[in-house]
């Protein structure tokens, strides 16, 4: 088996398989980090609260388009990760960013759509984070 090894490796290595794989993961764990910086600036992380999200939602609307911004091409890049389908998950992600996003712009509804969408946004973040968590470099 580990001849075998040694030529997927090779392989891998000469078609560029593991730069791919390794450069888009490495791309999303950084936009992951964004993400998170967004959580811990908004107070959201863990036990949410959301006076820090309503009293800068301005601030929190243009955080929300800069992650959104950054994923749009990573969800092409994420099909080059080789083991779980993380593709699918930075959309959800992103998608729950719009979401949030939108409930943050009318502040009539603001309270009452955004502590809707923020669970949304957390749940798809840990799950982004648990499949991220299982996936080594090449």
């Amino acid at each position: 088996m580990g001849k075998f090894r040694a030529f997927l490796d090779t392989l891998n290595s000469l078609t560029g398989i593991s730069a791919r794989h390794n450069r888009a993961l490495r791309d999303v764990r950084d936009w992951t980090a964004t993400v998170q910086r967004f959580l811990a600036v908004y107070n959201l992380y863990g036990r949410p609260a959301f006076d820090s999200l309503f009293k800068n939602a301005g601030e929190a609307k243009v955080d929300l388009i800069a992650i959104g911004y950054k994923a749009r091409p990573l969800i092409e890049k994420a099909k080059n990760i080789k083991g779980k389908q993380v593709s699918p998950l930075v959309a959800a992600l992103t998608e729950n960013a719009e979401n949030l996003r939108r409930a943050l712009s009318s502040p009539s509804l603001r309270y009452t759509t955004a502590r809707k969408a923020i669970p949304g946004f957390l749940r798809s973040f840990e799950e982004l984070q648990d499949a991220l968590s299982d996936i080594e470099y090449l």
